[in-house]
């Protein structure tokens, strides 16, 4: 018999155990006769998903059973629908899969129709526990497994550790139970509007809404009164579809979640066209209803269709444009439309009567991020605790936290007791600081910034802010808070002076260093992306360039593409990129000690405030 090592024996265990009862619900499916078979497992509750797939593969290693694909239905956390998509994609063209299902998971129609068969897994029993401790060479008096058994499972593997006795696993679980009866379950975070931080633009438009709902409600105003399209734009994991649910909750109205993704799964167009409709239908049967549609951008801008998927791409936003004017019904529907690129989203969805507010949605700030830890960790961890863990996350999206938080929490669990703040830091990138050279770069950089741009009067400044660490992940060291009031029209001037600022930074590294650091560069956010793409548009849309011309083109991409086909266009972006830096350096040479004690500032505090640079004559 195999000696399985003390250190591997308690998750080996727990596998083993999940193996036998995975193993009796296989044969029901008939997965061992010679036939391919496409087999669903429904789990017990609260299975660990991952712990089972482990258990899944074990069984189908052991038979020689490598032809199946093994893939999952999970329940999405906060919305309750069951996310079947790869399931009914690899049930498409896989012969052999097992699919396993998420306890209360609906299993979509579609799903329901390419399985052969629907099996439910059995809970962990004495016996599988008995037969499981018995092929790692392990002891479990059948008296004994009974009354293991009757423990979650989620409690029993971390109890059963290497080297404790079978009394001290029983005597720990029982007193734990009795002390987790005793305790009320801290309720979870459930956010409306009012608790909603950072939201800007879209939380007034929510609170407008919340409103107008009661208004129309009460027959005071016509639906065509209430503001009930908004599009939601900003980076993966800012809280797009929280912000949605919030606004559900906050309006007591229902919420329906929906994504171009979700409707393209359903199968050719008009499948999607039949899962967009129903969406809609369903929101309209009760409401006021909102409605999350996210990926939006995934539906595209028939402007940019291209090739032999045109005609296809095109009814679906037609589809989408007739379904938001509610030609089928749209009353009481609030729409929610998330994107990550709002560029690519098609104009016409974003006229009166549609998705006619577009509001921005940025990264979360300290207080946010310490409700947000507090959503996923309880009442466990203290302000202070709290507090400090929002600052350790800086530069951090709402997804990115839950990750964190999910990694301590399994972390914790290895080590047989709840998550500790400490787990959290340890999943943290550490902050690295700066070294006094590294620093002081980063300090002339965004002097040269500010100083050209108070210059030219491109803008004023509320602060200049250079961090002394910065993330592992993540080379943002410091920024100029800008504040400008918008222009109906901007003149040629206004564009390259804003050319000139965005090349500050090159130019005063030039002049006051010498020489250049990598810090213009890089990225879709750094200082001379922006600058060429905003070069590129002046020359090729708006007439300022030497040479008059009009494109549509305004995503990134896009430019590229102008820049690469076109070499005279790219030789008058060069050029023009050239004479704003040498109108860069020239200010820099000539400000050149308003510039360095500037610098000296910066490198002593973290922040300098519009006031601070106002009373050093250089406010703008």
């Amino acid at each position: 018999m195999r000696t399985v090592p003390l250190s591997e024996r308690a998750s080996t265990l727990e596998v083993q155990t999940y193996a036998f009862a995975v193993r009796s619900a296989l044969r029901r499916g008939r997965v061992f006769l010679p036939e391919n078979r496409l087999v669903g497992l429904r789990l017990p509750p609260g299975a660990d998903m991952d712990a089972y797939k482990d258990a899944a593969e074990a069984v189908l290693k052991s038979a020689s059973l490598a032809k199946y694909t093994i893939t999952m239905v999970i329940v999405t956390p906060g919305t309750g629908e069951a996310d079947a998509r790869d399931a009914i994609h690899l049930s498409r063209y896989k012969a052999a899969l097992i699919v396993l299902i998420q306890d209360g998971a609906d299993i979509a129609s579609e799903l329901v129709v390419a399985l052969d068969r629907i099996v439910d897994v059995a809970p962990v029993s004495a016996r599988h526990l008995v037969a499981a401790a018995k092929s790692i060479a392990m002891n479990i008096p059948l008296e004994i497994a009974r009354r293991l058994a009757a423990f979650p499972a989620s409690m029993l593997f971390l109890a059963l550790r290497p080297g404790r006795s079978l009394d001290t696993v029983l005597e720990k679980l029982e007193s734990t139970l009795l002390v987790q009866k005793q305790i009320p379950k801290p309720p979870s975070w459930e956010p409306r509007i009012d608790d909603l931080e950072g939201y800007g633009k879209a939380k007034e438009w929510a609170l407008d809404l919340i409103a107008d709902l009661r208004d129309w409600q009460d027959g005071r105003i016509a639906w065509s009164d209430v503001a009930s399209g908004i599009l939601l734009s900003g980076p993966p994991g800012t809280g797009k579809t929280m912000f949605a649910e919030a606004v559900a909750r906050s309006c007591g109205a229902n919420f329906i979640p929906a994504s171009s993704a979700a409707w393209q799964s359903k199968g050719h167009l008009g499948d999607m066209l039949a899962a967009m409709r129903r969406s809609f239908e369903k929101a309209a049967k009760k409401p006021p209803t909102v409605l999350l549609i996210d990926e939006i951008d995934s539906i595209g801008d028939r402007a940019k269709f291209k090739g032999h998927n045109t005609d296809y791409s095109i009814q679906v936003v037609n589809a989408l444009l007739e379904l938001l004017d509610g030609s089928g019904g749209r009353e009481g529907v609030i729409v929610v439309a998330a994107t990550n690129y709002p560029e690519h989203v098609d104009p016409a969805l974003r006229r009166p009567g549609r998705l006619d507010r577009h509001a921005v949605i940025e990264l979360p700030d300290e207080d946010t991020r310490a409700k947000i830890i507090a959503m996923y960790l309880g009442d466990r961890l203290s302000p202070d605790e709290l507090k400090t863990l929002a600052a350790a996350t800086a530069g951090r999206s709402g997804a990115q936290l839950r990750q964190l938080v999910g990694d301590a929490k399994r972390f914790a669990r290895r080590q047989g007791r709840d998550v500790r703040p400490a787990d959290l830091i340890a999943m943290i990138p550490p902050l690295r600081h700066l070294t006094e050279s590294e620093r002081r770069i980063a300090c002339t950089h965004e002097a040269g910034h500010a100083v050209v741009g108070i210059e030219l009067g491109v803008a004023c400044v509320d602060g200049i802010v250079v961090l002394p660490h910065v993330m592992r992940d993540d080379g943002v060291q410091g920024y100029v808070q800008w504040r400008r009031e918008g222009s109906l029209f901007r003149s040629r001037k206004s564009y390259r002076y804003e050319l000139a600022m965005l090349l500050g930074g090159l130019a005063c590294e030039r002049v006051i260093l010498g020489e250049s650091s990598d810090g213009s560069g890089g990225g879709a956010n750094s200082d001379l992306y922006r600058a060429t793409n905003l070069a590129t548009i002046m020359v090729a849309s708006l007439g300022m360039g030497g040479v008059i011309s009009c494109s549509h083109a305004s995503s990134s991409e896009e430019l590229a593409e102008l820049r690469r086909v076109d070499p005279e266009l790219r030789r008058r972006v060069e050029r023009l990129l050239s004479e704003e830096l040498d109108r860069a350096c020239e200010i820099i040479r000539r400000r050149r000690d308003d510039v360095e004690r500037l610098v000296q500032m910066l490198c002593e505090q973290v922040v300098v405030t519009g006031d601070e640079l106002q009373s050093m004559g250089l406010g703008g």
